[in-house]
């Protein structure tokens, strides 16, 4: 794997990321509001970017290189998905669970 290759995936994991965190409604703590084009345009866009890259890289162009190059960079993608939403669900799993109408916390309130 070439240094643009590594750079290229990392930036796909925090492309990723942040696509997923707007997606679910929020990003950084600001309010977000999904896009439906959003996740084909950071798919796409991370594959391409890799697959032109290693493509580009050789002489005369090594296509099955470049293909795999892509796949690795939707790899990272997939990556950064995924850890955003381990963080999502964690922090959805310590907030404290409300009791369900007509439970004994509601009898024992009135």
């Amino acid at each position: 794997m070439t240094t643009t290759t590594f750079v290229i995936v990392l930036l796909s994991i925090l492309a990723g990321y942040i696509s997923n965190a707007v997606q679910s409604g929020g990003f950084l703590g600001i309010a977000t509001v999904p896009k439906a084009w959003l996740p084909y345009l950071t798919l796409l866009g991370t594959f391409l970017a890799s697959f032109a890259q290693a493509a580009s890289s050789s002489t005369p162009p090594d296509w099955k290189g470049a293909v795999l190059a892509g796949l690795l960079a939707l790899g990272g993608t997939t990556v950064g998905i995924t850890a955003h939403q381990h963080i999502v669900l964690g922090k959805k799993a310590s907030a404290k669970p409300e009791a369900p109408e007509g439970t004994s916390a509601d009898k024992k309130a009135a």
